[in-house]
């Protein structure tokens, strides 16, 4: 069921978004001079222009002052502050590497990592949904530290309490953990997903004019999937009077399968929803081609997280905009928080750290570009952020 159209608040205003009338004198004429009579310049019924702007053009300005900022491609890495001494050698990294293609992009550079700090790796396989003998291996093996994306605490709580009271810290990522003892960083956590809701829902606020009816497809199971959601919705509840949104959750085993016939069918039953929003990738798998399979007039499609399917359909003209998930840069991060702790360093960066850079892409020239110069078709992350971390240690 479509929710009800939500009322934007009043505050909207208070930022400065009201049309100001601007008075302007011709500089070839005395300001005393008088005209003479009859030839007074004619009465006109022009309008004021100091009248406020309508509710739907003051909002569409306010989000395109904030997407505006995202449209740009981060250039940066997002900490500045490298370890006060000289790294150690020697410490000893565990990646436990999920069966899901992300963590195959989070994983990518661990090696590399390890081996310019003179650390030793050990890959460890695990499943997602249950990565508890990962953590236990590790743990065997004497890990210092263990590198985890996507898998909650509570996917292992017993190992997890072995390992702290080992002496094991660990840098997650993807997977919402609030910090905690042991925890050295909580990397694109709920707090992170909810901004880039926010962001991704303003720009199409903006797009549309104020006037888009959005259907989210989104796997509740997952928390910082419900944080983007929660991102979007109180971004439209506040930002825009005329917009709707709704939700149509879905499964891990609908992908790819059964979510182009239900976001079809959602469409024939509310053929005003003119936005499509994929929570994150994967979601949007086949689904084109199952609307035009279906005769269903293709809405304008935005997501969360692009790789090749976002951006293949960018450059076709099918998806509109996606944001961006630098993946391997991810891992650098989760390092740094290992390198600060090595050397008895505190983190002060970790919150601003723990947002990962984020630009929202809509261009197909681009799209392009990101396709052709990386073997997993994806945007890594600012360009040269390896050597730029690999400096900030001391060790390039």
């Amino acid at each position: 069921m479509r929710k009800g159209t939500h009322r934007v608040v009043a505050a909207i205003f208070a930022l400065g978004l009201i049309a100001a009338a601007c008075g302007s004198d011709d500089p070839g004429t005395d300001a005393g001079t008088t005209e003479a009579p009859g030839t007074e310049a004619p009465a006109t019924d022009a309008p004021a222009t100091d009248a406020p702007m309508d509710d739907a053009a003051a909002e569409t300005a306010a989000a395109r002052a904030i997407a505006d900022t995202l449209m740009t491609i981060p250039t940066e890495i997002g900490v500045t502050v490298g370890p006060s001494a000289a790294v150690p050698t020697g410490k000893k990294v565990a990646w436990l590497a999920c069966e899901i293609i992300s963590c195959v992009e989070v994983g990518e550079d661990w090696g590399k990592i390890t081996d310019a700090l003179g650390w030793e790796l050990k890959t460890i396989n695990v499943e997602s949904a249950s990565p508890g003998a990962g953590v236990q291996e590790a743990i065997d093996w004497g890990a210092d530290y263990i590198a985890i994306s996507g898998s909650p605490v509570a996917t292992f709580p017993e190992q997890y309490a072995a390992a702290i009271a080992a002496g094991i810290k660990f840098s997650f990522a993807y997977n919402g953990e609030a910090p905690a003892d042991g925890i050295l960083i909580s990397l694109a956590g709920n707090d992170a997903v909810y901004d880039v809701g926010t962001k991704i829902a303003n720009y199409i606020i903006a797009d549309s004019g104020a006037a888009a009816n959005v259907l989210m497809i989104n796997i509740q199971l997952f928390p910082v999937l419900v944080a983007e959601e929660n991102g979007m919705k109180d971004t439209f509840e506040t930002g825009c009077t005329a917009c709707t949104f709704d939700v149509l959750p879905v499964q891990i085993a609908d992908i790819g399968t059964n979510v182009p016939g239900l976001v079809a069918s959602y469409l024939q039953e509310n053929p005003e929803t003119n936005y499509v929003h994929y929570a994150f990738s994967a979601l949007s798998i086949g689904v084109t081609a199952g609307l035009d399979a279906a005769g269903v007039t293709l809405p304008k499609q935005t997501g969360v997280d692009f790789d090749l399917t976002g951006l293949s359909e960018i450059v076709a003209g099918t998806n509109t905009a996606w944001t961006s998930n630098p993946k391997a840069y991810a891992s650098w991060v989760m390092a740094h928080a290992m390198v600060l702790d090595a050397v008895g360093d505190e983190f002060t960066e970790r919150a601003s750290a723990e947002l990962l850079p984020v630009f929202i892409l809509d261009d197909a020239a681009v799209a392009q570009e990101i396709i052709d110069s990386s073997p997993m078709n994806n945007w890594k992350g600012p360009e040269g952020f390896a050597d730029q971390f690999l400096a900030l240690w001391g060790v390039a």
